[in-house]
């Protein structure tokens, strides 16, 4: 097996293969490896996401480059009741998709790029700060995100919050998305949700679990470790006023921990290891309030365009690890709700639902060659690695269904 074709596996932007002359309204513009088009549409800039994505967003939108740090405060523990568990059923449906416009040419711009292995130096995309102000409304739901690329829209906490009128906050919908428009969480937030939900989403681009563990290509990579810091210094202490019953904290991670460990030949037990760390997290949630949990496994990522550029044998080696992952992540999940009483877990079996529509693309309106990846909103691939709208708008239904004892 080589290793060298995973390490840089799920940092956002894997070069798509575009051949417009322009990138369309919140595609890729830029990033290490890409080799598509560096200009954007009329009305849209090209902004930095991170080394590895650039992306077209509306040009008065671009805001300003800066970076930012938090810090770890003190937390308390909060009452308990029962526990129960929910896993996913399936049902047939079509999805809707949101598809962008073009425009004429707009002004160029030169952007560097270098080989995946190596990491260049820039600051960290944020938008303009704004304080913080806890607005309880009868009914209101939050939702605090955790995971990486393929939840990633943006979020900055010190910058404009989520509101009723703006439920996901900065950036503008549908955010910096790995996608080319609305992402699963950005659909199940205002599109299939059946309250009002305020969304504060963590999820940053390349995560791992944390980054003692498995190393993420580069050390400005916001790790679940870290995205677990980055909530306790902000929202831990009640602003806004969420409480344990309407409050949902949802962890997607793992794709790059197990693309960067699965063919380590310590894979049996190092697995235990990463779970044991992602669960030291959800603890950290439990202790300052949280009790109910989405957590999500692995999606069917051995059937992306760049896998299936590789082997079969790598292809079955990875399928199997998945599988793996899956059933310890059950089996985490129990255990810790054994231990920790007045939880409610909903397992999203995501690997199933990748497969089911890559099987089905004609339900969903979906090109039926589904290895085809780039910029148009019926291919099922955005770019070589990560999942288009149509994919992502299902996963956000599907997961909304599946929360409906949330709602």
């Amino acid at each position: 097996m080589k290793s060298d074709i995973f390490i840089s596996i799920l940092v956002l932007g894997l070069g798509i293969g575009a051949v417009d002359a322009q990138s369309g309204a919140w595609g890729q513009c830029g990033g290490i490896g890409y080799t598509g088009p560096t200009t954007c549409v009329s009305g849209y800039g090209c902004k930095y996401l991170n080394d590895y994505y650039w992306q077209c967003i509306p040009s008065n939108q671009l805001g300003t480059s800066t970076t930012t740090t938090t810090t770890v405060k003190s937390t308390t523990t909060s009452a308990r009741s029962s526990t129960t568990l929910s896993t996913t059923s399936r049902t047939s449906t079509t999805s809707s998709r949101t598809t962008t416009q073009t425009s004429p040419t707009s002004p160029s711009r030169t952007s560097t790029t270098t080989t995946t292995r190596t990491t260049t130096t820039s600051s960290k995309s944020t938008t303009a700060s704004s304080s913080r102000t806890a607005t309880p409304t009868p009914g209101i739901k939050y939702w605090f995100s955790f995971g990486d690329s393929y939840t990633q829209t943006g979020f900055n906490p010190n910058g404009i919050q989520p509101s009723t009128g703006n439920p996901m906050g900065n950036p503008p919908y549908p955010g910096w998305t790995s996608a080319g428009g609305p992402n699963w969480i950005g659909v199940a937030t205002t599109k299939y949700n059946r309250s009002l939900t305020l969304t504060y989403n963590f999820a940053y681009g390349g995560a791992t679990i944390d980054a003692a563990l498995v190393t993420p290509y580069t050390s400005t990579v916001l790790s679940l470790t870290d995205q677990t810091n980055q909530f306790l210094s902000t929202y831990a202490s009640g602003n806004p006023s969420w409480t344990a019953s309407n409050t949902l904290f949802s962890v997607f991670i793992g794709i790059n921990d197990i693309a960067n460990s699965w063919w380590r030949p310590n894979w049996l037990t190092f697995i235990d290891t990463l779970l044991t760390a992602e669960f030291a997290l959800v603890a950290k949630m439990y202790d300052v309030g949280g009790r109910k949990f989405l957590i999500s496994n692995i999606p069917a990522i051995e059937r992306s365009p760049m896998m299936l550029a590789d082997s079969q044998a790598s292809r079955d080696a990875l399928k199997a690890a998945l599988a793996l992952w899956s059933t310890k992540l059950q089996t985490y999940i129990t255990n810790f709700q054994a231990t920790h009483s007045g939880t409610t877990f909903w397992f999203y079996d995501s690997y199933a639902d990748y497969n089911y529509v890559l099987d089905h693309p004609s339900l969903f309106g979906m090109n039926p060659n589904i290895a085809l990846f780039g910029s148009d909103p019926t291919y099922a691939w955005y770019n070589d690695f990560h999942p288009g709208v149509i994919i992502q708008d299902y996963m956000g239904k599907r997961v909304d269904d599946l929360l409906v004892g949330f709602w």
